[in-house]
């Protein structure tokens, strides 16, 4: 088995928002597929989720020191993802759990990497398919939400999935054809709005917004229109 050279999910950082929902919705493509076939990770937080970065880097990059060239001398940039669409995969299954069909998906087991989800227990069985949703959820808040600012439209969702009754939480079947939706409204103009560290200084803002607008970006201020299309479908 041969597997591409994968990067950290976010290794180079996201940088626009149409690229978070793109994440999302090919997370949520990837979770349905898992239903059906009845096997689960077990453990989907951020060192679980890498990507291929073959289309940021087409040159390639070393294997070691990932921001150089292959020979590991020159440093790289990579090109923007939202330009260059990049496939996420789910890896290490040693805590996943293969089904039969028909067969109850309550497991026992209180190890993985996040610890907050709340049913965790080595006595009393849970579902393991919502466990996936709380951890995404999980993800969602501390890689997007609570990195970025303007990322409030997620929180009814992240709010959803991380619910502390389990049967309260949405399916992978349910919110996918909401994310395709989201996807496929958002313009070019608002896909385009560009991310903003939560504690990025105000001359860090002015310098990034500039050479935003520089390349043909839209204004920052734009935020708000793309907080309120997108809570539309939410």
């Amino acid at each position: 088995m041969v597997m591409p050279h994968l990067r950290p999910l976010n290794d180079p950082e996201f940088c626009y928002l149409g690229e978070v929902i793109d994440l999302l919705a090919k997370h949520y493509r990837e979770c349905r597929l898992c239903m059906a076939t009845m096997s689960l990770t077990g453990d989907c937080t951020d060192l679980n989720i890498m990507m291929d970065g073959a289309a940021l880097y087409p040159d390639g990059f070393h294997p070691i020191r990932m921001n150089y060239s292959r020979d590991g001398v020159f440093k790289v940039e990579p090109l923007p993802r939202i330009d260059n669409s990049v496939r996420y995969y789910f890896i290490d299954f040693g805590m996943s759990t293969k089904f039969a069909t028909g067969a109850s998906p309550y497991v026992v087991g209180a190890k993985g990497r996040d610890q907050d989800v709340p049913e965790l227990s080595r006595d009393v069985p849970y579902n393991a398919y919502e466990v996936d949703i709380y951890t995404l959820g999980n993800l969602y808040r501390k890689e997007f939400f609570e990195k970025y600012q303007g990322m409030d439209f997620l929180i009814p969702l992240i709010d959803a999935m991380t619910e502390e009754e389990p049967d309260h939480r949405p399916s992978a079947t349910v919110a996918l054809p909401l994310f395709r939706r989201i996807h496929n409204n958002l313009d070019s103009e608002l896909i385009r709005l560009r991310l903003r560290p939560r504690y990025e200084t105000v001359s860090e803002r002015i310098v990034r917004d500039t050479c935003g607008r520089k390349r043909g970006d839209q204004h920052a201020e734009a935020v708000c229109r793309a907080i309120k299309v997108v809570t539309n479908y939410i």
